[in-house]
């Protein structure tokens, strides 16, 4: 099935990126500063993530949270308390069912976890007792050490960190979007600083290909098209998504902003903008407040940040393009 980089609607998307700034509220937000010791942060970082895949069910209403804004004020929580949740001995020893049981009730409004909203959490569950097993074994239990043998690299002579957390199931990802972003939110938190960038892989999620798609930065074939329009599973999603890392690259190296900031604009606006109801049509954002206008600095934000130059704007086949739909635990 054809899919390829549009790389003349890449630069046109850079032009409207390259003058972006992030707002200090955003880059400072209560996940980023809350106060803990170094490894407790880790921990609430490194098993966030871990369990951050397909969370269109993960929502507390009374707290108006989604996704993973609700696994960040849980983790938070999990971080400056010292909660066993995160911690690897702690965890090593539980079997699925008894860590199930004690996640539930704080992915519930009302504590009860018969109303968890945190689905598949038998599957979460086993990565986070996997993972753990993996750092008592080989890292003394300790995040820390982890991140110390790697040098700060993401490859290092079989040390470096896409070589390494790969050996966990839940970062098996080859295209490495757990990893990146396990280490986006180190960096944003100056618990870590990694030496070899220019080996990053932009982090690649559902609402980012579905953004590169309708914005026309990816282009696919007319079958493959249907399929998307229609929402039909696919056995992977790896050529488009493919794709979207190259357009990605093209975008943050013409942008000039670092290549793991792309998801603070294409994320925060494909959950926002550019979903099932789209700010070109709608002339509202889906989410009040807007997950964009809450990361970057704008005036007003009553048209979409790539109005006017958007292919899916004006042709509706493109706009009605859909994420691929894929049964994965890589994003």
């Amino acid at each position: 099935m054809n899919c390829e980089v549009n790389q003349k609607q890449c630069e046109k998307i850079a032009g409207r990126v390259a003058p972006l700034k992030f707002r200090d509220s955003f880059l400072k937000r209560s996940f980023i500063t809350f106060e803990a010791e170094h490894e407790q942060k880790l921990r609430a970082y490194f098993f966030s993530v871990a369990i951050c895949h397909q969370t269109y069910r993960l929502y507390n209403k009374e707290l108006d949270l989604f996704g993973w804004d609700y696994l960040e004020y849980v983790f938070e929580i999990f971080g400056g308390t010292k909660s066993p949740l995160i911690d690897p001995n702690f965890l090593s020893k539980l079997d699925i069912q008894q860590l199930s049981t004690l996640l539930k009730p704080h992915f519930s409004a009302d504590r009860k976890a018969e109303n968890c909203t945190l689905d598949r959490i038998d599957e979460r569950a086993k990565m986070m007792i996997d993972c753990s097993k993996f750092l008592v074994q080989h890292y003394n239990g300790e995040i820390s050490t982890l991140l110390n043998i790697s040098d700060n690299r993401l490859y290092n002579n079989g040390y470096g960190l896409y070589e390494t957390m790969p050996k966990m199931e839940t970062w098996s990802d080859p295209l490495n979007k757990k990893i990146t972003f396990f280490i986006k939110l180190c960096q944003d938190s100056n618990l870590l600083k990694i030496e070899d960038k220019k080996n990053f892989t932009p982090i690649m999620d559902y609402h980012m290909q579905r953004v590169l798609l309708r914005t026309g930065c990816v282009e696919v074939g007319e079958k493959l098209g249907e399929i998307l329009r229609d929402k039909v599973p696919l056995k992977n999603d790896t050529i488009i998504r493919q794709k979207s890392i190259e357009a990605m690259q093209i975008i943050a190296q013409i942008s000039g902003h670092p290549i793991v900031g792309m998801n603070d604009v294409f994320y925060m606006l494909g959950r926002s903008c550019c979903n099932e109801k789209p700010l070109c049509v709608e002339k509202k954002c889906e989410k009040s407040p807007c997950s964009l206008f809450k990361a970057v600095e704008m005036e007003e934000h009553n048209n979409c940040l790539f109005t006017n130059i958007c292919v899916g704007e004006e042709n509706e086949n493109i706009r009605k393009l859909w994420q691929p739909i894929v049964e994965t635990h890589f994003y």
